[in-house]
């Protein structure tokens, strides 16, 4: 496997372009960010996110770059889900017990506007948390404060195998 991702990678540096190098460089460093744990997932990884704790609410933020373009060069509309997907979830979790865990079992996204600029921020705030299912809301923001995207999230709570 070493090999065919090396010699993959030789065919892909020959020709490419700079924004090409900008997107292997942020892949790469997103599977470092993995390896060395400063993401959870390679997702995380892969879009330098960073998460904060604010007031009781969570922000995880991305820079916006070539990686998270569509082809008319704005955030892709799965990368804004995925963002809010990611905050909403993971205060979802941080809210549990030990030994708990939650997956989404609902996402509904309304996109107010375009993702432009340096970078978008997602803020999730729980709305409800009962014994089975929280529900959050999500706001993504670019940077200049503007709101993308609106959003709430269902997920289901469940036991972890021991």
């Amino acid at each position: 496997m070493k090999e065919q991702v090396k010699e993959l990678f030789k065919e892909c540096l020959s020709e490419a372009t700079d924004e090409d190098l900008q997107i292997i460089k942020q892949l790469l460093e997103g599977v470092q960010r993995k390896s060395n744990r400063e993401n959870g997932s390679i997702i995380g990884g892969i879009f330098a996110m960073d998460r904060e704790m604010k007031d009781g609410h969570l922000e995880v933020s991305i820079p916006i770059t070539p990686v998270t373009h569509n082809s008319l060069e704005i955030v892709h509309g799965g990368v804004t889900a995925t963002l809010v997907d990611t905050a909403m979830g993971t205060l979802a979790n941080m809210m549990l017990p030990e030994g708990y865990g939650a997956v989404t079992t609902n996402l509904n996204v309304h996109y107010l506007a375009p993702g432009v600029g340096e970078h978008l921020t997602a803020h999730a705030e729980i709305v409800h948390q009962g014994s089975k299912t929280i529900v959050v809301d999500g706001k993504v923001v670019n940077s200049d404060g503007k709101l993308v995207a609106n959003s709430t999230g269902s997920f289901f709570i469940f036991k972890k195998k021991q």
